[in-house]
């Protein structure tokens, strides 16, 4: 569950607003699970599409047609297209989410996918090891400096 604090404080013409939003990171997942899963689908569609090419263009060709009768029944069933496609979101949403959770799960298990995460904890293990020399060589130079300097001045 996501929540949200505001503060606004105007002075003048103009007003600024700072604002935190917390929210639990199950439903962040979740949000980046549909996204996952909704690109997933349409490159699936896409995919398809060569397929249904006879059926497009026969659609166009009965585009006109179908549009004046469309219109003539469009206010009546604006109502009950709302209430549908309300429940249809919430549908699809759910359904790109589970799509995309199972896709990263797949990714995660894929063995590429774990030996490059090993091959990451290995080099950030070196960077670390680097920067630690790197310190330690730069306080002796400091150290060596000022010994230097001492012995110089």
């Amino acid at each position: 569950m996501a929540t949200a604090k505001t503060q606004a404080t105007k002075t003048g013409n103009t007003v600024e607003a700072k604002g935190d939003v917390k929210f639990a990171l199950p439903d962040a997942r979740r949000g980046l699970y549909a996204y996952v899963g909704a690109a997933d689908y349409a490159v699936a569609q896409l995919r398809a599409l060569p397929r249904y090419q006879g059926q497009v263009v026969g659609a166009l060709r009965a585009l006109p047609q179908t549009l004046r009768t469309s219109f003539n029944g469009l206010q009546g069933r604006v109502n009950e297209t709302y209430v549908d496609v309300s429940s249809r979101v919430t549908d699809t949403y759910s359904d790109f989410a589970d799509r995309g959770e199972k896709l990263v799960g797949n990714i995660r298990k894929d063995p590429a996918t774990q030996e490059a995460v090993e091959q990451a904890k290995t080099a950030k293990s070196q960077v670390k090891a680097a920067r630690t020399s790197v310190k330690k060589a730069a306080s002796d130079a400091g150290s060596a400096t000022g010994k230097a300097s001492d012995k110089i001045g």
